[in-house]
């Protein structure tokens, strides 16, 4: 399997993004938090795609085993808007 391109990555996680805030972001309309979001998420990707925890020394990051890390939650969490059902 191939990697996915930064562009196919960024799409990806964009329309999560956009499913996970109820919100539809444009590039003209995106939050910077978003970008940021996008951006961490293409950095986690390339570090390693498949690795869920390493440690180096006494140092040591274990990957979260949903699709969004405690910090990236937060970031989204600042745009997202709540469904009330009616």
């Amino acid at each position: 399997m191939s990697k996915l391109t930064e562009d196919e990555l960024k799409r990806y996680w964009l329309d999560f993004a956009s499913r996970y805030c109820n919100r539809a972001f444009t590039e003209e309309s995106m939050p910077y938090v978003i970008r940021l979001f996008l951006d961490r998420k293409v950095k986690s990707y390339r570090e390693n795609p498949n690795v869920k925890a390493e440690s180096l020394a006494d140092l040591s990051k274990t990957y979260a085993e949903n699709e969004l890390s405690g910090e990236e939650r937060e970031l989204l969490n600042a745009v997202r808007r709540l469904r009330v059902p009616r």
